[in-house]
């Protein structure tokens, strides 16, 4: 379907949902269960966690960040609980449309465009939630002219939103919802216990990235991946480069800055733009090893150096470290390397391990 909005309307957001507060529960007060815990964050469907408290909020509603990451828009298909950050959508008028996963998903792009308005500093509050505008396609009569609500229900033009096309729109990107065939139940027991660390150098061949402006990049005829320091969407295809090499498949790249420490595994050759290093593969290592690696890396940024505003350009080939499962003998001694490869203490990562791990996780037969 073509996507035209040059005929759509402004409609207030209070006007369409009525929109409730999330509700503060610190980590500490959290237990454990199925209840999903939606936080001010910009993947996993806004869900951080899982918890044993009974949802606060209706499912079939959309979850929309005011703090944190402000502006990120989920559809929840099941009851939750939103954290004091989340407001919560409910559709207003279901006595006139059937609010559905479809209108949601519509909507919820256009709400991510609204981001740009808003940040730490600037925070999404109900109030000037409530007052915002978006624009939305509108429905029309036979002759093209806009079909006007003498109840100005979601207008004060009477102008009607015309859910069917927005349900149509999502339908015709034909995209169906991803499944596995690996269960929960087949997940690998993760015991860190006697886990060793491993310098990220001792790894893999680290080096800084090419450093390549964005501005000077063309798309003519792309050809080859450009990464940037991005959390999400952190590439895109630009022309071959005649002052600069791409560095090969395989390699992952990792934000010095920006996102710092997106950690991701690029399957063709890239370019990459500036404050990123590329981690080159020293010992073909499997796509599962390098994904239970990025994921640590991630993991070891946040926790000392996002946190604390340190610079990760001068650890990155120095002290950078990870802790990871080792291999042991029968006996259940630990495998001593005599060359010391990977570790002055001659430990070997256990990369069979970590590749089982990763295959045992639901939606791996999708890598």
């Amino acid at each position: 379907m073509k996507l035209d909005t040059a005929e759509w309307k402004k409609f207030r957001l209070g006007d369409i949902f009525d929109i409730k507060k999330g509700k503060r529960l610190t980590s500490d007060d959290q237990t454990e269960g199925a209840t999903p815990y939606i936080g001010a964050i910009d993947s996993n469907n806004g869900i951080s966690n899982y918890i044993g408290q009974p949802p606060i909020h209706d499912g079939n509603t959309i979850s929309l960040s005011y703090n944190g990451s402000v502006g990120e828009a989920f559809y929840q298909p099941v009851s939750f609980w939103a954290t004091d950050d989340v407001n919560v959508l409910y559709f207003k008028n279901d006595n006139l449309t059937t609010f559905n996963r479809c209108i949601a998903l519509f909507i919820c792009a256009i709400l991510r465009q609204e981001k740009y308005r808003y940040c730490y500093g600037r925070k999404w509050v109900l109030d000037s939630m409530k007052e915002t505008n978006i624009k939305l396609p509108v429905q029309h009569n036979q002759d093209g002219s806009p079909v006007i609500d003498p109840d100005r229900v979601y207008s004060d033009d009477g102008y009607l939103p015309d859910w069917q096309y927005m349900e149509d729109y999502i339908k015709s990107l034909n995209c169906k919802p991803i499944s596995s065939n690996v269960s929960k139940q087949s997940a690998v027991d993760l015991n860190i216990q006697g886990w060793r660390d491993f310098y990220l150098h001792n790894l893999f061949d680290a080096e800084m990235g090419n450093g390549i402006d964005a501005v000077v990049t063309t798309d003519v005829n792309p050809k080859y991946l450009y990464v940037t320091r991005k959390n999400d969407y952190n590439f895109y295809y630009v022309d071959e480069m005649d002052c600069e090499s791409p560095f090969p498949s395989g390699s992952m790249t990792l934000a010095l800055g920006g996102s710092l420490g997106a950690c991701f595994i690029h399957n063709t050759p890239f370019y990459t733009g500036q404050n990123i290093a590329v981690l080159k593969d020293k010992s073909n290592l499997s796509v599962y090893v390098k994904l239970f690696i990025a994921t640590l890396i991630k993991n070891e940024c946040k926790i000392k150096y996002q946190a604390f505003g340190r610079e990760l350009n001068a650890h990155y080939k120095k002290d950078f470290a990870v802790k990871l499962p080792i291999q042991h003998n029968p006996d259940g001694s630990p495998v001593i390397d005599p060359d010391k490869t990977y570790s002055e203490d001659g430990y070997i990562p256990d990369w069979q391990y970590m590749e089982d791990y990763i295959k045992s996780l639901p939606y791996s037969d999708r890598i």
